[in-house]
Parts: structure tokens; C-alpha cells; sequence
């Protein structure tokens, strides 16, 4: 997980494009997020990662900020990216996190990394993106 210093370029204006709101969604974004990447080239046997490490971003959107967020996945050359933007703010360091987390948590944001062929996010007071990146 990188942090970046500045916000990302803009999505692509065909970017597709979910909400979530609940638990209830978690599902519905998973679903989507592999379907929307594989329809932009990423490989078959690379989506169970992507929707996995969405999954987790998901989840802590919903356990650590209020208002859900908004998923977007577009294709880019040669990678696919899903991007999550949240109403949090994420006081992470630009260290790398540590080797293994505790057991009390941190677990997601770490699977989230290793299944990812880059994991960055932009974070400023009451805004975060979290951006997959997943070469095709």
C-alpha cells in the first residue's frame, strides 16, 4: 500500500460505476467489480483476487466510515483499475505497513496489498480513494 501525495487523475467519463451503502451491497459490488474487469480485459484467473481485495476495502468502508462509498472500474492500458471513494479519512504513514498484522486487525488492508499488483490511495479530511491496480 502506497500513499499517494496528490489526488488521482480523474476516472475515465465511461468508467463503470456502483454505490454501496450496507452490508446488503457487499455482493452486489463483488459481482460487479469482476464482472466490469473482466469485461475490460483482466484475466479470468485474476478476478477472484480483484473482487476479494475490493471485498476488503469494502468492508472497511462500511466498518470505519459513515455514507458507503462509490466503486469504479475502468480499463487503462495495460492494467484494470477499481477505485473505492469513501467519506473517511485515513490516517495511514507512508511506511510500509508491517509484515504481518496483529490479530486484532489491520488484515484487510494487508491481503488488500498482497493480492494487488499496486494498492494506492489519496486521502485528505473526510475524503479517501483506495485504487486497485491489476495488470492484465
Amino acid at each position: 500500500m502506497r500513499q499517494a501525495i496528490r489526488p488521482f487523475a480523474q476516472p475515465p467519463s465511461g468508467a463503470a460505476t456502483i454505490s454501496f451503502t450496507t452490508a446488503d451491497d457487499l455482493a452486489a459490488v463483488r459481482e460487479f467489480v469482476g464482472t466490469h474487469a473482466h469485461a475490460s480485459g483482466l484475466a479470468a484467473g485474476r478476478i477472484p483476487a480483484l473482487k476479494l481485495a475490493m471485498s476488503e476495502l469494502v468492508t472497511n468502508t462500511l466498518r470505519h466510515t459513515t455514507g458507503g462509498g462509490v466503486v469504479r472500474v475502468w480499463a487503462d492500458g495495460d492494467t484494470v483499475i477499481s477505485e473505492l471513494t469513501d467519506g473517511g479519512t485515513f490516517r495511514g504513514t507512508t511506511a510500509t505497513p508491517a509484515a504481518r498484522p496483529t490479530a486484532s486487525g489491520g488484515w484487510g488492508l494487508y491481503i488488500t496489498g498482497e493480492v494487488s499488483d499496486e494498492f494506492l490511495y489519496y486521502s485528505r479530511p473526510g475524503h479517501t480513494v483506495w485504487r486497485l491496480v491489476f495488470n492484465r
